[in-house]
């Protein structure tokens, strides 16, 4: 899944599937910013530690994951979101 179709993700924030899939589509200039569902999820840890062996030098790891966000109060996308919209809870 990607995109939209998450059930609720970071607005702007990019979905891979794969490593491959993420060296195709990052470019090694950009600015990448990396999450988990929450600070347990190792994951994006590899993640950032991965691409930086790959020679991308712009890499930051959000530490505190999508949990840390939404209890912060910052917006979110996705299905999720959009269904929740639709029953009036958000």
């Amino acid at each position: 899944m990607s995109g939209p179709d998450l059930a609720k993700h970071i607005p702007g924030s990019l979905h891979f599937a794969t490593f491959r899939e993420a060296l195709q589509s990052l470019n090694k200039e950009d600015e990448i910013v990396v999450y988990c569902s929450d600070e347990n999820c190792i994951a994006s840890t590899a993640f950032d530690q991965l691409l930086e062996r790959h020679g991308y030098m712009h890499v930051l790891h959000f530490a505190g994951g999508l949990a840390e966000w939404e209890l912060a109060g910052y917006p979110l996308e996705g299905e999720w979101i959009r269904q929740q919209e639709r029953q009036g809870d958000v």
